[in-house]
């Protein structure tokens, strides 16, 4: 039994078990499974790319199935239809395995989660799609533009018919071929304590290919990532992980040393850290979450990265947190994540249209409360790590319509983004080489 969890793919199909048992989000079920089971570090990649991929692909990967077996995928045995997800995944996608090693060990899983009966059945399917992997047909693009997209790139069709809607088919195929590639790893080097260039030379001593950010000198993206979360600088807090993108958000704030700045939705705090950064460590930044456990991250993350000027408290940014305004006020507003999905695949299953429609309704009531705590001629910044109209513009748009005492702040000279008005900023991986990400910049009109 306990070769069992030296195996990558077995781990792999138990973790999709898991996760189809569980609320939980992909990442806390993998590194669980990482600690329990007995992987090598070459099989520890094999056993990620397995899952991750497959449930990236998963409607994709049930789509192929459905044309080459017998049975009614969701008539199929939860535990088979994972082991055989694993497979055609290893079959289309990863050129590496031998398709043989791929069906064989498929097979053995089969026996080994069921008994001979469907380990036959496992081995006849795969082999079928083996044969006919290459005729795969898929509906017309130009006649079925979302069962196209939505079953050829495995998105959601709620997701597809809006970003085809906002987007074109064109756009869409690229940003949907760009949220399936592997994520970049990117880091913020603290340049509190130490400069980009000792943190660069650092990691290539111990074997990381490190290369500039694109937009921000204190952003390198390294690769393989595994080394970079290992090293002992990461828990010096000579550097902090974060996607360019997020990073962005600090800057488009424009703080200044000395200023007082309010982050309402704090947690875990990479923004509040590099704010502080910012600012040199120089000022206070009050940082808010309404989850003690997160707060208590935004508290860890500033003491390992050296920085003092951060206040954490706990509060609702939805009520009335009783703050005098500030020149500076940051709502990274809850919001439903898409834009991160090449690093999450999983939370394109997990969100719906009606959950979308209440976190508008929340980053609404904390824009209303924002507004009162900003100081005349100061600014705010909203900014979501999602991809919908609906949560970004439209929330823009509405925060402007609502507040006449604000005007949209266009963003400085260069910065990056798509926005059809100079105050709004739109991140997409296809075109930006980063996480999805929205920033919208308001100041408030001085008295």
């Amino acid at each position: 039994m306990r070769e069992r969890w030296s195996n990558p793919r077995y781990v792999a199909v138990d973790t999709l078990n898991k996760l189809a048992e569980s609320d939980e989000f992909l990442k806390e079920v993998v590194d669980r499974q990482i600690a329990r089971a007995t992987l090598s570090r070459l099989d520890q990649g094999l056993y990620t790319e397995l899952v991750f991929g497959t449930v990236r692909m998963r409607r994709n990967l049930d789509y192929v199935l459905a044309q080459f077996s017998s049975r009614p995928v969701e008539k199929i045995q939860p535990a088979l239809l994972n082991v055989l997800r694993i497979g055609v995944y290893q079959l289309l996608y990863l050129d590496r395995i031998p398709p043989s090693a791929a069906v064989n060990e498929s097979v053995k899983l089969a026996r080994a989660f069921g008994h001979e009966g469907t380990a036959k059945f496992a081995n006849g399917v795969l082999r079928q799609v083996l044969r006919g992997r290459d005729s795969i047909a898929y509906p017309a693009l130009e006649k079925d533009s979302v069962g196209h997209v939505g079953l050829k790139y495995s998105f959601p069709a709620w997701i597809v018919e809006h970003w085809l809607q906002r987007w074109g088919p064109e756009e869409t195929v690229s940003l949907c071929r760009a949220m399936n590639e592997p994520p970049q790893l990117h880091i913020r080097v603290n340049t509190l304590k130490g400069s980009v260039e000792e943190v660069r030379t650092h990691l290539e001593a111990q074997g990381v290919t490190v290369q500039k950010g694109r937009y921000l000198p204190e952003v390198l993206a390294v690769h393989p990532a595994h080394l970079v979360v290992a090293d002992a600088w990461l828990a010096e807090g000579r550097y902090y992980i974060q996607d360019e993108s997020s990073a962005l958000a600090a800057h488009a704030l424009q703080v200044q040393p000395g200023q007082i700045v309010y982050d309402l939705c704090s947690a875990p705090g990479g923004k509040a850290t590099h704010l502080a950064q910012l600012m040199g460590n120089k000022g206070e930044i009050v940082a808010f979450d309404v989850h003690p456990q997160r707060l208590a991250l935004v508290e860890e993350n500033a003491r390992r990265l050296g920085i003092s000027i951060i206040r954490p408290r706990l509060g609702d940014a939805t009520g009335d947190l009783q703050l005098i305004p500030a020149p500076r006020v940051l709502v990274d507003a809850p919001c439903s994540g898409l834009g991160t999905m090449r690093h999450r695949p999983d939370i394109r299953w997990k969100k719906t249209p009606g959950e979308v429609a209440e976190l508008v309704a929340v980053q609404k009531a904390i824009l209303r409360r924002a507004a009162q705590y900003v100081a005349p001629g100061g600014l705010l910044l909203y900014s979501t790590c999602t991809l919908t109209e609906w949560e970004n513009e439209e929330v823009a748009q509405w925060f402007l319509a609502e507040h006449q005492e604000f005007t949209g702040q266009p963003f400085l000279q260069g910065f990056p983004g798509w926005g059809a008005q100079p105050w709004l900023r739109t991140l997409l991986p296809h075109r930006h080489g980063v996480d999805g990400f929205f920033l919208a910049l308001f100041r408030k009109e001085e008295v």
